[in-house]
């Protein structure tokens, strides 16, 4: 071809954002499903400071007790820390001099970037179940960035897993121990019981240790073999063995109590862990910082081009209780 123009480069840069959409929406995401996204966020990160607000109403004893006045009281700190993802190519100035349809050429190149966009936002969704475990905590929940340092380091706001065992329970504010994760819990009826009540009666407590609704809307596991035992459990009706586990019943008490199920493939763990919980919380957060920014442009010092592709995405996690999990690694 006889050279690419300066007005050119603007119009493979709007086609090659087309096909990146078009690559991106080939399949379904999940951790939008999952998480609740934020757009529209701005700096290096985001910080978010919990108030625990009122006590407990006290009860008068004599006529004309005076109101005890107490100050707010401060909770946990959350971080965002906005990751960047980047990928680039080179282009000589012979490829693109003998390119007959570049156009074509670089609108492939979108496409498959679309692919890994999604991949990429996948990945570091599901990373916060896959590493959940992981009693020294992981990058993903390590949030500290320029300017503001996460005390917890690779750990949870509260320097403990996301996922933690009986043995070794987390403590609130108010002094209460809790746990939320349940080691070789196979998925079947009894199971799912037992994870229901720990998640919606056990765990169902804030910060003051008082009493609150834990909702579950939402089953997510890796394990396409999970996912149907999960329907099994959660769907059977009609007479003669509709309870989940061969007894002769007319009706499944699990039954409506999980709106979706979700097989991720993105959660790798090995021990097939499942979780419920609920989707799209505000308590589960991920950000997107920056959409896919692509780039077309000439390197000067080689006469050749380079196309680059750039993401920036981060997570907050404000609620270790919005997910409880069956399986799964120890921690």
């Amino acid at each position: 071809m006889a050279g690419i123009r300066d007005n050119q480069i603007p119009l493979y840069k709007k086609d090659m954002y087309k096909a990146e959409r078009e690559g991106y929406q080939e399949e379904n995401t999940y951790y939008d499903k999952v998480f609740k996204v934020k757009t529209s966020v701005k700096g290096a990160g985001d910080k978010s400071y919990q108030i625990l607000g009122a006590d407990k109403l006290v009860r008068h004893t004599v006529d004309g007790q005076s109101i005890d006045y107490k100050a707010p009281v401060n909770g946990w700190t959350f971080y965002a820390k906005y990751w960047t993802y980047s990928s680039g190519l080179t282009l000589t100035f012979e490829a693109v001099e003998d390119t007959v349809k570049l156009g074509n050429v670089l609108k492939d190149l979108a496409m498959t970037w679309g692919r890994q966009n999604r991949y990429a936002k996948e990945e570091h969704g599901a990373r916060v179940f896959n590493q959940g475990g992981t009693l020294l905590g992981d990058w993903v929940f390590n949030n500290s960035y320029t300017g503001e340092t996460d005390s917890s380091g690779a750990l949870m706001y509260d320097s403990e897993p996301l996922f933690n065992l009986t043995g070794n329970t987390r403590s609130t504010k108010g002094g209460g121990t809790y746990y939320n994760s349940v080691a070789g819990l196979d998925l079947d009826a009894d199971n799912f019981e037992t994870l229901y009540i720990l998640h919606t009666e056990t765990n169902a407590f804030d910060e003051r240790d008082q009493i609150v609704t834990n909702p579950v809307d939402c089953l997510i596991t890796g394990s396409a073999s999970l996912a149907f035992k999960a329907h099994r459990v959660l769907n059977t009706t009609g007479v003669n063995g509709s309870l989940p586990g061969g007894q002769l019943n007319d009706t499944n008490p699990y039954a409506g109590l999980i709106n979706k199920i979700i097989h991720w493939r993105f959660l790798t763990d090995t021990s097939s862990p499942w979780y419920i919980g609920k989707q799209n919380s505000d308590n589960f957060q991920f950000h997107e910082r920056q959409t896919p920014k692509l780039r077309f442009f000439r390197d000067e010092d080689n006469a050749g081009y380079k196309v680059s592709n750039m993401l920036r995405i981060g997570t907050m996690i404000k609620n270790w209780r919005t997910w409880s999990r069956a399986g799964g690694t120890s921690a």
